[in-house]
């Protein structure tokens, strides 16, 4: 008797352990969604796939999935969903990601007089961006002006005068005296390192956007575009500078952009592992610093894309 029940209990388990096994393995291969205009999503991959943009809105709710792609994600370059050989959570692929954006066909020429045209300011970060580019003259980034400062914040970059405001053409100058001097059309800033050191994310992204400001009454007319702050390497930490305050600065920065008027260009998601912090492969310091495949894989990869997607975007205007 007790061998019969013992046999029952035990066949109703493996039944149970089938059917979710079976449940399990149709979520996963379920098939995306095709949307009213056609295009094709999957608002639960979206959301496992991109954990900030669950963060910002507070919410997995599909057709906020669909809305965040459809107005921000796929210039981004996110995925609609997951691609055919699979991919983890976390770590989305960034050449899948990019070349999403960048299947379009643009010539190496527009490319390079879009980026003549662009001025990058930021840090000792996005100086190992311009240092990786004088290796590597044949990305069409390559043709921008830089004007990065080692220890860089904007508590520096406001003021008139500071013996760390990068230097343009010899002269060391506040950054809207410089883009104003170059003719630049567009910018691209990437600053907030060393703001979190010393205050919290939205003391930081206060003052970027002060920056912002700034540079657009000197310089009428500038597109002006953020770049994300990037993530920090494993459970490192100097004051906010961690991954928390980063990723509450990205917030606030992102949601920001409409009001401000600026362009957007998403790198923390590609450069995080799939607990959240820089790719041991892409740090150079156990901080914030960054190596070449990091730049090479993700920074001109995004910026190619970022490039490509607003050529596009004013051909069809």
């Amino acid at each position: 008797m007790k061998k019969r029940k013992l046999a029952s209990v035990l066949t109703a388990f493996l039944f149970m352990f089938a059917l979710v096994s079976a449940l399990s393995t149709l979520r996963v291969q379920a098939e995306p969604e095709v949307m009213p205009d056609g295009t094709l999503f999957d608002a639960e991959f979206y959301a496992k796939a991109y954990p900030d943009v669950v963060a910002v809105y507070g919410t997995t709710d599909p057709a906020v999935m669909y809305k965040h792609y459809r107005q921000y994600g796929k210039k981004e370059g996110r995925l609609p969903y997951a691609p055919a050989g699979g991919v983890s959570w976390n770590m989305i692929s960034v050449s899948q990601n990019i070349h999403a954006v960048s299947e379009n066909g643009m010539s190496a020429a527009t490319l390079e007089d879009y980026f003549r045209e662009s001025a990058f300011v930021g840090d000792s970060v996005m100086s190992g961006y311009k240092l990786y580019l004088a290796r590597h003259k044949e990305s069409p980034a390559s043709q921008a002006v830089f004007l990065s400062s080692t220890s860089y914040a904007t508590y520096h970059a406001l003021k008139e005068k500071n013996n760390l405001h990068p230097a343009y053409q010899g002269v060391s100058q506040p950054v809207w005296k410089s883009i104003a001097q170059m003719g630049a059309k567009r910018v691209f800033i990437m600053l907030g390192t060393n703001d979190l050191v010393c205050f919290d994310a939205k003391r930081t992204a206060d003052g970027i956007f002060n920056l912002v400001e700034r540079i657009r009454q000197e310089c009428p007319g500038v597109e002006i575009n953020l770049i994300s702050m990037v993530p920090v390497y494993g459970g490192a930490s100097k004051g906010c500078l961690n991954n928390k305050g980063v990723d509450a600065l990205n917030i606030i920065l992102r949601q920001g952009c409409e009001q401000h008027y600026t362009g957007f260009v998403e790198l923390n998601t590609f450069l995080k592992n799939d607990k959240g912090a820089l790719r041991n492969d892409y740090c150079s310091d156990k901080l914030v610093h960054e190596t070449t495949p990091a730049y090479s894989d993700v920074w001109d990869l995004r910026m190619r894309g970022f490039a490509e997607e607003a050529q596009t975007q004013k051909k069809d205007k």
